[in-house]
């Protein structure tokens, strides 16, 4: 017997629909496992589902950080568990939904992604470095630190690089050693995969934008750097669509530029996306816009009872 449900897939390959419709059908609720949703205040860049978009389905761990703060995959997975127990307490599935790879390993895996806290002032220092001298060279110390976790990260996996310094640099231990004693939080979980044909994945992210646009990004973007938000001081400010609409309300590039910067880290972002899951072999994948909604939904469900 399955102990959870988990939806994972790139951007814009329908999760939020599917876990809503799975969750009224099993009576459940939904975790968020998506790293940009746990921000406030940042919901059109991130596509956060809407109140009607709920559709009347609790969703947990959504707008829980301010957006001053840091918040890193350990921090996540504290706060994951405790909503996992009290599931459980309550006789309720879980059901967890996001394309964060590290948030979902942190759950399934027996090894956390850093037992450390955040070390601000050397993250900085590293970010300083990479800027001026480039990825290469924060890509070689790692390799120098814990050539393990470098074998494994991407060099311009910078943020995850990036991090994997700052536990080697903060801890005794390196981050390829940093293992927990307990088993992993998720013991038997059932993997859904949602994908589709690239071009068609690619149309559906550019569209995405266009709406994003049309719902007001640019203005929810001045309205949390006129607050003093800025990518330089602030870790929701990096990410997709908030970096690029920063740059341009700087004039430091034109607004069509800054869009088709979006819709191309974005694609660039979701082909990442698909390579993490890929190498998970355990997950089921589904076509999320060639097969019917309904249909998916009532598949995951025979699966979940066998």
């Amino acid at each position: 017997m399955y102990d959870s449900i988990i939806i994972i897939g790139a951007t814009a390959t329908g999760k939020t629909d599917i876990s809503i419709k799975l969750a009224k059908k099993l009576s459940t609720e939904v975790i968020n496992a998506d790293s940009m949703y746990i921000y406030k205040n940042l919901n059109i860049g991130t596509a956060k589902p809407t109140e009607e978009e709920m559709a009347g389905v609790k969703h947990h761990l959504i707008s829980i950080v301010e957006e001053k703060d840091s918040f890193n995959v350990s921090e996540y997975r504290e706060l994951a568990k405790a909503k996992i127990e009290q599931f459980r307490s309550r006789e309720l599935t879980p059901i967890i939904v996001g394309g964060t790879g590290f948030y979902i390993d942190s759950l399934i895996k027996n090894y956390s992604y850093g037992e450390t806290g955040s070390n601000n002032e050397l993250r900085e220092q590293l970010q300083a470095d990479l800027d001026k001298y480039g990825k290469e060279y924060i890509y070689k110390q790692l390799e120098a630190l814990d050539p393990v976790s470098a074998s494994k990260l991407h060099i311009n996996d910078t943020v995850r690089v990036i991090r994997a310094i700052e536990i080697a640099k903060s801890s005794s231990r390196s981050k390829s050693e940093i293992i927990n004693n307990e088993c992993p939080i998720l013991q038997k979980p059932l993997l859904i995969g949602l994908n589709t044909d690239r071009e068609v994945l690619y149309d559906r992210i550019n569209r995405r934008v266009d709406i994003m646009l049309k719902n007001g990004l640019i203005d929810e973007v001045k309205s949390l750097y006129d607050q003093g938000y800025t990518p330089e001081e602030c870790q929701c400010m990096k990410g997709i669509g908030y970096k690029e609409i920063v740059d341009y309300l700087r004039g430091n590039t034109t607004l069509d530029d800054s869009i088709e910067k979006i819709k191309q880290h974005t694609r660039n972002y979701a082909k990442r996306q698909i390579t993490w899951f890929k190498r998970n072999k355990d997950i089921i994948w589904f076509d999320s816009v060639k097969t019917d909604k309904d249909e998916i939904v009532n598949e995951i469900i025979k699966l979940y009872n066998i």
